[in-house]
């Protein structure tokens, strides 16, 4: 594992969070990025975790709805919504 995967992988996913937004706002720099920033974080964090777990799970859609803590037709949405299927994982 190199420096920066060592760095990382100690850090909490709040701070890897933080500085991936502070790098996001620099690379801006004085030009804002454009409106909705919220909905688009919110959505790529979403079907990441939903990918991972499906994954991790092996597709078991029920597990992962279970370990998420919603339910299984609210995941089924999500993944519809996304653009999630079996065949993207």
């Amino acid at each position: 594992m190199n420096d920066f995967n060592t760095q990382l992988y100690t850090l909490g996913l709040q701070q890897v969070i933080e500085r991936y937004l502070k790098h996001y706002f620099d690379l801006h720099g004085d030009i804002l990025p454009m409106e909705g920033l919220y909905s688009c974080l919110l959505k790529e964090v979403e079907c990441a975790l939903i990918k991972e777990t499906l994954r991790r799970l092996k597709g078991n859609q029920v597990q992962v709805a279970k370990l998420l803590g919603i339910d299984r037709n609210t995941l089924r949405r999500k993944m519809q919504n996304l653009n999630i299927t079996p065949k993207t994982l």
